[in-house]
């Protein structure tokens, strides 16, 4: 019982320390039309792309850019505090290990692409656009999962996925 009342209210502060960070992200969660995706231990590179709401968690190393795409409104992005560098107007890019990123659509439903590339890669989001993954030649690949469907292993030449719900 002790344990449980630990972890409940271990969770209750998590979310409490969150909530002034990811405010607008549960509004955004139900970008009409969006499609679940998932990312688990990928090694290579994956971009997802366009509207809606993603968690992206780098364990090895790598980087990982936020690129805002023409469009109206502008993404929203928190990677805690790991500091960004800016590549250009439109791109920001932030180095791995250990890297834990939301990036959303904010108010305005801006249009976004993330790019990551590393060793250890985790993503889970809702999102309406495109999902892109390359795994390298040799070594593991893993895996990832779109909707309610199987996991399947990410593919070694690049291909691209359409994220939508039909």
């Amino acid at each position: 019982m002790r344990r449980v009342l630990v972890l409940v209210t271990f969770a209750a502060f998590a979310l409490g320390a969150a909530e002034p960070a990811f405010a607008e992200v549960p509004i955004l969660l139900r970008t009409p039309g969006s499609q679940l995706v998932e990312l688990d231990r990928g090694n290579g590179r994956a971009v997802i792309a366009k509207r809606g709401s993603v968690v992206v968690t780098l364990h090895g190393a790598g980087r990982l850019r936020i690129v805002d795409l023409p469009g109206s409104g502008r993404p929203r992005w928190n990677c805690g505090d790991k500091p960004e560098t800016r590549v250009n107007a439109t791109t920001v890019q932030f180095h791995g290990p250990n890297l834990r990123c939301i990036v959303w659509s904010g108010s305005g439903g801006g249009p976004w692409q993330v790019v990551i590339r590393g060793r250890g890669i985790f993503a889970s989001g809702r999102v309406r656009g495109s999902l892109t993954l390359d795994a390298p030649n040799e070594g593991p690949t893993g895996r990832y999962r779109i909707g309610n469907g199987s996991w399947k292993r990410w593919p070694r030449v690049a291909h691209t996925y359409v994220l939508r719900r039909i």
